[in-house]
């Protein structure tokens, strides 16, 4: 594994604990109502809607990498290719999965947007 690819790694992993840890922000900071049902503010439930974004994201990163990568190799296998021999693979194969890699990121970067201004706002008040 090449350092590129242990560090979108790791960027994935930061991201996907950074959406957990967001999760547990919202939930600490719910409004329980008198008859007892839980309430999130506003600015909290829309970096919810975030978060879930990114997450739903990150797991489309994998999935749509595994699908596309499995139908490649089950093309080259079915070329008679085996795993010793040398192709090259096109580079739009990754196209998919670096979308969704780049665009998990500014989700949560967004939710925790709203969950400082909350966080803020709560502090000076």
């Amino acid at each position: 594994m090449g350092p590129s690819r242990r560090r979108t790694g790791k960027v994935s992993d930061i991201t996907r604990q950074l959406g957990l840890a967001g999760i547990a922000v919202v939930w600490l900071f719910k409004i329980v109502e008198p008859d007892g049902t839980p309430r999130i503010p506003p600015v909290l439930l829309t970096a919810a809607k975030f978060i879930i974004i990114g997450l739903a994201l990150d797991l489309l990163q994998y999935v749509v990498a595994t699908l596309v990568w499995g139908i490649f190799n089950r093309r080259k296998e079915d070329e008679g290719l085996t795993a010793e021999d040398k192709f090259d693979a096109p580079r739009q194969l990754n196209w998919p999965a670096l979308f969704f890699f780049w665009s998990k990121i500014p989700m949560i970067l967004i939710a925790y947007g709203y969950i400082l201004q909350f966080l803020i706002n709560r502090i000076t008040k």
